[in-house]
């Protein structure tokens, strides 16, 4: 390394080192790093599973074969992906074979979620997450796998991956490559940047800072509602000295100032080293039940809170979706508008 790269990386190790909670007297984050799976190579066979709502439309298998094939991989359907039991408790048994049967085949070198939906609340006290972190795989969903990935981090200790489904009607070439740069490559993904917006003036992701500020810390998070529902459970989420992101869909601005509420009167808010909210894709609706908008229920909860706060990254359910690997090390500059992931969430 030449004086001048060495000179630039240290700088900018000092000011991510400086913007942490331990250096503003916050929470320091001293736990062990996660464990990261390895990477997807060229031919490597990824399984595509369904623990959510019930996948039954045979057009399915062509999205997901077009996207795991687009990343140079194979797919394996899941034995009950289009054949799963109506029946309760045959449906839970039937997610599971089909999850640990993933985790355990040497074959298998990732697994990822057909869609969301709901219904991981049925299985996520079954799984088996000593299983899961004695054989590291990618794992990747979310919106209802999000609360997988919270009793993941928690029960097994691995990286898992926020990004967009290959059973899904719209798939972009923009979250393609977000996913084959997380998933497929060992390097951090670094800067995160948005999709390149076609009317500056009115655009599709509009970044905006909630209260200005830079912070370092674990990436946490997901869909808000499954955050929720986790709370009180062995899989709650823990945003100490974290940065923690939150996304959803189709919920009124109401509903989402009573979770972030919620979590306000946790402490989960303001134990976050910072906070970058993703795309609520339908959820700024007006309501009879509340005069307050979207962008009015954000700055009411999470301005005040003394950490940094940003809104509008690509995360969640959009067509055009980043992926982030939860549980590796970040830095959130909410005055800038970024988000840049410092470690990569995979081993080469």
């Amino acid at each position: 390394m030449d004086r001048r790269s060495f000179l630039t990386t240290a700088g900018t190790a000092a000011v991510i080192a400086s913007s942490t909670p331990a250096a503003a007297g916050g929470p320091a984050s001293i736990k062990p790093p996660m464990l990261r799976p390895p990477m997807l190579r060229a031919g490597d066979k990824v399984g595509v599973l369904d623990l959510s709502t019930a996948v039954y439309d045979p057009a399915v298998a062509d999205r997901v074969a077009a996207v795991i094939q687009a990343l140079g991989l194979v797919p394996v359907l899941s034995p009950h992906l289009f054949d799963r039991s109506r029946a309760f408790k045959a449906s839970v048994q039937e997610r599971l074979s089909d999850l640990h049967g993933f985790i355990t085949d040497p074959a298998i070198r990732g697994v990822f979620c057909a869609r969301g939906g709901y219904g991981i609340s049925e299985i996520v006290d079954r799984v088996d997450y000593d299983l899961i972190r004695r054989n590291p795989k990618i794992f990747l969903g979310f919106s209802d796998p999000t609360l997988l990935h919270l009793a993941i981090a928690r029960k097994a200790g691995l990286v898992a991956f926020h990004g967009r489904m290959p059973g899904l009607a719209k798939f972009t070439p923009f979250s393609l490559e977000a996913l084959r740069r997380a998933v497929c490559a060992p390097e951090p993904l670094g800067l995160l940047s948005n999709p390149e917006e076609g009317n500056l003036l009115r655009p599709n992701y509009p970044l905006r800072t909630i209260a200005p500020g830079q912070a370092g810390g674990r990436l946490v998070g997901g869909n808000l509602s499954m955050i929720m529902a986790a709370m009180g459970t062995p899989w709650e989420i823990d945003t100490r000295g974290a940065i923690l992101m939150v996304e959803d869909v189709d919920e009124a601005p109401y509903a989402i100032a009573r979770m972030l509420w919620t979590l306000r009167h946790a402490g989960k808010l303001q134990t976050a080293a910072g906070i970058v909210v993703g795309a609520c894709a339908g959820c700024d609706k007006p309501s009879d039940a509340s005069p307050y908008g979207l962008n009015e229920v954000f700055d009411l909860v999470l301005g005040d809170l003394g950490i940094p706060v940003f809104s509008g990254l690509a995360l969640g359910h959009t067509d055009e979706t980043l992926t982030l690997p939860l549980g590796v090390e970040a830095h959130l500059d909410a005055t800038a508008h970024t988000l840049t992931v410092l470690e990569s969430g995979v081993v080469g």
